[in-house]
């Protein structure tokens, strides 16, 4: 079993389960888009960025029309300072041990794609700010929280965060994690009947009788008719079921397999 992208011990939401010979899809969905819905704490700054840190009052307020002035500089393809508490290696290590340490080091700065952020509501008596988030694969909300505390002078950290979407995949679609326990009670010894949805980014399918296909580990299938010209990656099923995913050469004339299960 694996995962497709980790949420932080505070969070909640969606958490994708990759079982079985299924872990071989990995790739296909650890880098679909993220959405969130959390809940920012303004007048507060946390050394985390998060609830689980040490917490102080910066004696500063704001307003609505303040934060509704910085939204937009926080989309589009925007920079981040990599987080203390963040699994990124630096000198070797990762930085959430130095941090447990007491350490602070420069940590490295990426850049990330946020596609929108909706202020849904916010109260200004206690200073609590509620909104959603699209955002690409590898954004640090928590540091997100700070800047846009930094932005508007008053400080903030992320109180809540629950993830409610990766790709195509939504959170109302999931099963609780009692659901999915029970789902794999006493199929250790096969992965035939765990449903297995096919990656939602490669596009599209590519249909196939079982008859026209190599088998399970042949490194080409014979296409009838020939394979179809594709710049992404393509799925290749048979009924519901998903035999392959095939991606284009390097020539860019056909294709080869990427996995095969």
């Amino acid at each position: 079993m694996g995962h497709a992208g980790t949420l932080d011990p505070f969070a909640t939401g969606l958490l994708i389960i990759l079982v079985g010979r299924a872990t071989k899809l990995a790739r296909f969905f650890v880098d679909l888009p993220k959405e969130y819905v959390c809940t920012l704490q303004f007048g507060t700054a946390s050394d985390t960025g998060d609830r689980t840190g040490d917490l102080s009052q910066t004696g500063a307020r704001t307003t609505r029309a303040a934060i509704d002035a910085v939204l937009p500089d926080f989309l589009g393809t925007i920079t981040q300072r990599v987080p203390m508490t963040s699994a990124v290696k630096v000198d070797g290590e990762r930085l959430y041990k130095k941090a447990h340490r007491g350490e602070v080091v420069e940590t490295p700065q990426k850049q990330v794609e946020i596609t929108r952020i909706d202020a849904v509501t916010f109260d200004e008596a206690s200073q609590e700010l509620r909104c959603t988030i699209g955002c690409s694969k590898g954004t640090y909300v928590r540091q997100l929280a700070i800047d846009l505390g930094n932005a508007v002078g008053a400080g903030a950290y992320l109180q809540e965060l629950a993830r409610t979407a990766t790709g195509e995949f939504r959170l109302q679609d999931g099963q609780s994690l009692a659901d999915f326990e029970a789902a794999v009670a006493g199929r250790q010894e096969t992965d035939e009947h765990i449903p297995r949805p096919a990656p939602a980014c490669p596009r599209p399918r590519v249909h196939a009788r079982a008859g026209d296909l190599g088998g399970p580990g042949r490194s080409r299938a014979q296409w009838r008719p020939a394979p179809p010209r594709a710049a992404e990656p393509v799925r290749l099923v048979c009924t519901a079921s998903l035999l392959a995913i095939y991606g284009p050469q390097e020539s860019g004339r056909g294709l080869k397999p990427l996995v095969v299960l």
